[in-house]
């Protein structure tokens, strides 16, 4: 599975969560909505390393959180790449992957 088709996927998720949950998608949702899974990664990742809440959860619990967390940042952002047509499979072969050659 590429980038796109990863990309593809989580806009449906997202369409299915905005219309159960009557969200108004619009240019500010998407930016704060990824500056919220940021928080919530931060403070997984703030328990994790014991320097944050542990309210009872075993380490192996807490990784699961933090890999779940992480998880929604990145599809966040691969749907802020969505919402404003970039392919984002382009933008890092641009940015990131011209260190490699």
């Amino acid at each position: 599975m590429d980038i796109k088709d990863i990309q593809n996927k989580v806009v449906k998720v997202s369409d299915i969560y905005a219309k159960k949950c009557n969200i108004n998608r619009d240019d500010d949702w998407y930016i704060l909505k990824l500056q919220e899974e940021i928080g919530e990664l931060t403070q997984i990742y703030l328990s994790e390393s014991s320097r944050g809440r542990n309210v009872g959860v075993v380490p192996e619990q807490l990784k699961q959180e933090f890999a779940n967390e992480l998880s929604d940042v990145i599809g966040q952002v691969l749907l802020i790449a969505n919402h404003h047509n970039i392919d984002i499979e382009e933008a890092l072969e641009r940015k990131w992957f011209r260190y490699l050659v």
